[in-house]
């Protein structure tokens, strides 16, 4: 498959210097376009040449801490560009970067630093009591270091540690060395975390910019929103660009408003979102109002994309959202329409090039076509085990094949539609109700918002579906409306017996469903 020019370009440049680790995921840039804008932050304009120096200056100074290869150093910074030259800052020294969530509380930030063994940590400066106030239980933490705009007394400053002259250290990194440690979001339990290489991160890249569906070009230029922490914006967007050598528009927070209006100001052609991003934009008073005509590609992943968004998506902005589908351990892919000959609305389109994937029931016998099974999956993009959880990884990993928990069904064309995660299954009656394909019947109505099922305990039938509903502004509804309008779509046994109507949802920053948390609110409403 024939790639555009100018990615031929930026391949020719990586396979003439070997680029195997994502140290060098800014050698095509620096050899085609040193003095291109990499990023546009805000107003300011940062060009390679001057992210690749900020690199090597951080990557000296760590080194000067005495961080040693194979070290792990946590950052807890949200998106803004000291995190991308902390992030290369951290792989050229040869260092494991932690990334971690700006909402994590001190007592998640507890668990990453003391499960990781973290020796620095690079912490945005208004957040960095959630580390100073509990040294004592960081032994190994060596150095906090405040990212902000005013230094912090007793911590070091990291504009000052930045400003310090350096250059790239020798340090040899292997392919397979792990670069990153990405935490799990912790909705079966603690975090635990995932260890990536780079070649499994770099592995999905490849196999990506062979699809004529994703085709770089020269003039693109990408609106980075999704937060860095993720696999899915530091592993796949973040490095695809850099080694597509494409200018990116750093965004800090999501504003369906702001973000639309960036894409007008800087002609953005690639958007990488979550599903809640495409819900705020679809449902925005404003989007007919902007120019969306540069967007060429649009992508989704991190949590289901319900077919009504997508479809609303297309009317608005004549872009057809590409969803794909992976995990943490997979350095994020398994899955993308991208990889297709079509875009298959409602499903997560074939696995990408070099993954296997099989469908097994709880015996990991393989289903039969058309059946529900478990997602388990080999490739080089397959993630080396879970930090410092022997048990976890054996079982994750039992028969050589990665076991994801989540449910899907395969088409005669090969294409997976994702049913649901194999904990949120409700048994109803002996009966398998998934809640995906319940909350898209409910997103349909007219009067709905958002909706999340989850089952809830049933004497008689042993679960029950229960339904939570967001209305539309001004909207109102009593139960039996919604549960009449699912009996039109839904066999008896999977319309809603319980409806507990909410201002929202809780959702993790990626869009995905809390639903243990709707759990807890087991107690029937109706």
């Amino acid at each position: 498959m024939s790639l555009s020019p100018w990615a031929e370009k930026c391949t020719s440049v990586r396979e003439k210097k070997d680029t195997e680790t994502l140290a060098d995921v800014l050698r095509p840039a620096m050899a085609l376009a040193p003095d291109r804008v990499a990023i546009y932050f805000e107003e300011r304009r940062i060009t390679y040449r001057q992210l690749d120096d900020q690199a090597n200056r951080i990557a000296s100074a760590l080194v000067g801490l005495g961080v040693k290869t194979g070290d792990r150093v946590v950052v807890h910074v949200d998106n803004r560009p000291e995190f991308i030259e902390i992030y290369q800052g951290i792989i050229r020294a040869g260092a494991i970067l932690v990334p971690t969530n700006v909402m994590y509380t001190a007592d998640e930030m507890e668990h990453i630093v003391s499960d990781s063994g973290a020796v620095v940590a690079f912490v945005r400066g208004d957040l960095v009591e959630k580390l100073t106030t509990r040294r004592d239980g960081f032994p190994a933490l060596r150095e906090v270091i405040a990212v902000g705009p005013a230094a912090i007394a007793g911590l070091t400053d990291f504009a000052e540690l930045a400003a310090r002259p350096g250059t790239r250290p020798r340090v040899s990194i292997e392919p397979d060395a792990t670069a990153f440690i990405q935490y799990t979001s912790g909705t079966t339990g603690k975090p635990k975390g995932a260890m990536v290489t780079h070649t499994n991160v770099l592995s999905v890249i490849d196999s990506m910019k062979d699809l004529a569906n994703v085709p770089s070009l020269e003039e693109d230029v990408m609106l980075l929103v999704l937060q860095l922490f993720h696999a899915y914006a530091l592993n796949l967007a973040l490095n695809r660009s850099f080694l597509a050598v494409t200018p990116f528009v750093l965004v800090t927070r999501f504003d369906a408003e702001r973000v639309m209006r960036l894409v007008e100001r800087h002609r953005v052609t690639i958007f990488y979102g979550a599903p809640p991003m495409y819900f705020a934009i679809v449902n925005s008073p404003d989007v007919g109002k902007v120019d969306l005509s540069s967007l060429r590609m649009a992508f989704s992943g991190a949590a289901p994309l319900p077919v009504v968004i997508l479809e609303r998506f297309k009317e608005l902005t004549g872009v057809e959202i590409c969803e794909g589908y992976g995990l943490s351990e997979t350095a994020p892919t398994l899955c993308s329409n991208a990889a297709g000959h079509l875009n298959k609305p409602g499903t997560v389109g074939p696995a990408i090039p070099g993954v296997t994937i099989r469908l097994v029931d709880d015996e990991d016998r393989d289903v039969a076509p058309g059946e529900v099974g478990e997602i388990i999956a080999k490739g080089p993009n397959v993630f080396k085990g879970y930090w410092r959880r022997e048990a976890e990884t054996a079982e994750a990993m039992r028969g050589g094949w990665f076991h994801t928990g989540d449910l899907a069904r395969i088409d005669a064309d090969g294409y997976y539609t994702i049913v649901d995660r194999k904990k949120d299954m409700v048994l109803v009656s002996g009966y398998n109700v998934y809640p995906i394909e319940v909350e898209n019947v409910l997103l349909r109505h007219p009067k709905v918002l958002d909706a999340a099922v989850v089952g809830i305990a049933d004497a008689y039938q042993g679960e029950s579906v229960k339904a939570f509903i967001v209305l539309r502004p001004g909207e109102s509804m009593e139960q039996k409306e919604l549960t009449d309008y699912c009996r039109q779509h839904l066999a008896a046994y999977k319309v809603p017996r319980h409806v507990e109507f909410r201002e929202d949802l809780p959702r993790s920053v990626t869009g995905k469903l809390l639903k243990r948390e709707l759990r807890t609110s087991d107690v029937p409403s109706k």
